[in-house]
């Protein structure tokens, strides 16, 4: 992944990047931690592109929880990498309501996280800057209580940012600021156009306001307002170029039955044509004795080239002993595929007792009604039908699944429409003989 590279000159940025800035010591930062280094913005241990939707009310006291979850699933479904969202409550630090904003805030936050989005809070500045009257008490009051929020990028968005910057700098040092100057972030104006996006600046710059052309997509942080305009463009510039390309099922692996039902055929057995390889590496998955096969690390997930709603899917699949794969069902562009869509559990487990993370489970939520799997090796049959909000599963003839998304408090906000992929979790795994029936 290229991001764009930017020195950052400004000294007080060094004590946003540690807290111990002049220590020999190799800083250790947590694993959402947001935080900038050679110049790259970093989460963890790893490079971060924001590509985020801004929603202003998303972390409003009056807004439903449910409608939070839908909210964060659906940046997910069309690409967004990263929600931003107001702080509304900012004048109750100092109050008795200082420590529910900040509880609250932090359970906002587990949910994004929890999908592998990253988070940009918004912090409205007044006009009128008071120096070191009561609005500068309030800055300090709401920095001390923030300052362990490090899995925040904090938008100081107003006039005299230059001292609301001192203020976050002094009382909580570890936060890193987006600003529209003064900060090691740079929120700039953008309304199109791939000359437009050219600009000295110290810091990185995150572009406000239109999505950037698809020459400087892959090295450029933007954020637009959360609109189903904006929605349906990311959705559009963030497709792979397959989605586009013409393609054309090999339907003679069916049988006469199958074609006749509507059946259509994903895999032709000797190529990749229909699907996308979605990480790094090109030859994460490949073709090999009519299968398809995990080889090596970093495909991170094999991808449809089309999405669906409600369909009936068979395949066959093998793995290893102890080794780890799975089926992702309605998955969306970014963040966590089994959070946001769900993922049909592939283990080396046969012959073991059932729960959450066993072969036949809807991963991390609903254990599979018995372990149907063959011993390790051995091709499995599997059929998986997915009708609205009914899921059923079938593995070697027995049913795993039989269940109703809607009566289940985790697995009625996921996704209903998404891609199917094949994960990548570091273990070898085949799957062959894969054709959809959509319903």
């Amino acid at each position: 992944m290229k991001h764009m590279q930017f020195v950052v000159k400004c000294s007080f940025v060094l004590a946003l990047i540690t807290s111990t800035a002049f220590s020999q010591e190799t800083p250790v930062f947590g694993k959402y931690q947001f935080y900038i280094q050679d110049g790259v913005l970093m989460r963890g241990s790893k490079p971060f592109l924001v590509r985020a939707v801004y929603v202003p009310n998303l972390f409003a006291a009056t807004t439903p929880r449910e409608n939070v979850i839908r909210t964060l699933n659906h940046a997910a479904e069309v690409g967004a990498t990263t929600v931003c969202f107001d702080l509304p409550e900012l004048q109750s630090f100092g109050d008795d309501s200082s420590a529910d904003t900040v509880k609250r805030m932090t359970e906002l936050i587990e949910q994004v996280t929890w999908r592998q989005l990253g988070a940009i809070c918004r912090v409205p500045a007044k006009d009128e800057w008071q120096g070191s009257g009561t609005y500068a008490n309030v800055l300090r009051r709401a920095a001390t209580a923030l300052k362990d929020l490090n899995r925040v990028v904090f938008w100081l968005d107003g006039k005299n940012v230059e001292e609301y910057a001192k203020i976050f700098q002094e009382n909580a040092p570890e936060l890193l600021l987006a600003a529209a100057d003064h900060a090691p972030i740079r929120v700039v104006p953008y309304h199109g156009g791939e000359d437009s996006l050219r600009h000295e600046s110290e810091g990185i710059v995150l572009w406000y306001g239109a999505i950037p052309p698809s020459a400087v997509l892959d090295r450029t942080h933007f954020m637009v307002d959360g609109t189903e305009e904006n929605y349906a463009s990311l959705d559009k510039a963030m497709a792979l170029p397959i989605e586009s390309q013409p393609w054309e099922p090999d339907n003679s692996l069916l049988t006469d039955e199958e074609r006749q039902s509507g059946w259509i055929s994903l895999f032709d057995g000797k190529t990749l044509n229909g699907w996308a390889i979605v990480g790094p590496n090109p030859k994460g998955f490949q073709v090999i004795d009519g299968a398809i096969v995990r080889t090596e690390t970093n495909g991170i997930m094999l991808r449809s080239r089309d999405r669906y709603d409600n369909f009936i899917l068979r395949l066959e699949w093998k793995i290893n002993p102890g080794g780890n794969s799975g089926v992702f069902l309605r998955a969306p562009r970014a963040g966590r595929v089994s959070k946001i869509g769900m993922e049909f559990q592939i283990m080396g487990d046969s012959g073991t007792p059932v729960d959450k993370d066993s072969t036949g489970a809807i991963y991390d939520v609903v254990p599979p009604l018995k372990n149907a799997a063959k011993p390790e090796g051995e091709w499995n049959d599997l059929e998986i039908s997915l009708n609205g909000s009914h899921l059923r599963a079938v593995l070697n003839g027995e049913v795993v699944q039989d269940l109703n998304l809607d009566e289940n408090d985790e697995l009625r906000l996921r996704l209903r429409k998404g891609f199917i992929a094949f994960q990548d979790h570091g273990h070898p795994a085949a799957f062959r003989h894969i054709r959809i029936k959509p319903l």
